[in-house]
């Protein structure tokens, strides 16, 4: 009750002054009402009215109640705004915490950004090099190309004139031979001449006989002059087309080769910690379409991580690049230097 008055100061006064004056009016029964006017006596007659106490205990029961509504209303309004500000203070804290987080959330997301910033430039840097490296070997490796087409083409101009030379030291010989045949014509018919002088007596049959004798002779060595000339025709055609063949499988085989030592360096993953310079021969055996059947270091790098790394290569390159038909043959069993610093 204590706790209410202190709360509520104005409606306790006001309650206290209430209950005074219903007290006053039960004390005193003043009555407002006009009654009716009674004929004048000569004694004078007091009338006092009785008010109704419990109308009285209802009025005041209505005001205690509304007082105790007014303090439960009050109470609950305050019970309310307590709730609401423990709330506001509970939310507060949560938001601080929510903030904090969050800010450690960003630091922790700045840092990783930083991070994958700076692991972007490295890699960046890392590529550039790599690119650099590439297009310093491919420099090297069309410098290399060049120079093989070059000899190549050397060769080949070489052997062309190897070619007219032979043909031309063969013609020479034909033209020898056949001079040399005339010359021995012309003797033999000058020996013929001097022996048909000398013979002039003998019979004309036994010399027609003769003359058809010599005619066939050198029928006969005419043809067999002429098939000698087909025979060399035909070697020289055979040996030229030899070679020729012979040029195109040395090409071939050359290509196969460089694509395999591309597609084997393409796939080579270089181990920690190796230098460059490192070079190893492999002896790689290969099965029809170039499937790798198996791989051994023949000639060792003397570093065993690159060499198990050259190996690793190589069966990842499977299947590697291999002709067809008869020169497959040579890619059965092949040995292959594993240069990565080439390209």
């Amino acid at each position: 009750m204590l706790q209410i008055l202190k709360r509520n100061p104005l409606a306790a006064v006001i309650a206290v002054l209430l209950h005074l004056v219903i007290l006053l009016f039960l004390v005193v029964g003043v009555d407002w009402r006009e009654k009716p006017k009674q004929p004048n006596s000569a004694v004078e007659v007091v009338q006092a009215r009785v008010i109704d106490e419990t109308k009285v205990r209802e009025q005041v029961q209505r005001l205690e109640q509304d007082e105790k509504r007014q303090a439960a209303e009050k109470r609950a309004a305050r019970e309310k705004e307590e709730q609401r500000l423990a709330e506001l203070k509970r939310q507060q804290v949560e938001e601080q915490q929510r903030l904090a987080e969050l800010e450690q959330q960003r630091q922790v997301e700045n840092r990783k950004r930083e991070e994958a910033r700076q692991q972007r430039l490295k890699e960046e840097s890392r590529r550039q090099q790599a690119e650099q490296q590439r297009k310093e070997a491919e420099q090297k490796r069309q410098a290399a190309e060049a120079k093989r087409q070059a000899e190549q083409q050397a060769r080949k101009e070489a052997e062309a004139q190897r070619v007219a030379e032979e043909k031309k030291r063969q013609e020479m010989e034909a033209k020898k031979a056949a001079a040399e045949k005339r010359r021995k014509a012309e003797e033999a018919e000058r020996k013929a001449e001097a022996e048909k002088k000398r013979k002039a007596e003998e019979a004309r049959a036994k010399v027609e006989a003769e003359k058809k004798r010599k005619a066939e002779e050198a029928q006969r060595q005419a043809e067999a002059a002429q098939k000698a000339r087909e025979a060399a025709q035909k070697a020289r055609e055979a040996e030229l087309l030899a070679a020729m063949e012979a040029e195109h499988n040395a090409r071939e085989l050359d290509r196969y080769r460089i694509q395999i030592s591309q597609k084997v360096i393409r796939t080579w993953l270089r181990p920690a910690g190796i230098s460059d310079g490192l070079k190893c021969t492999l002896r790689v055996r290969l099965a029809p379409g170039g499937s790798v059947l198996a791989v051994s270091v023949i000639r060792s790098s003397g570093n065993g991580a690159f060499d198990r790394s050259a190996e690793a290569a190589v069966l990842k390159a499977d299947p590697l690049p291999v002709p067809t038909g008869t020169l497959f043959e040579q890619f059965r069993d092949i040995n292959f230097e594993f240069d990565p610093n080439k390209k």
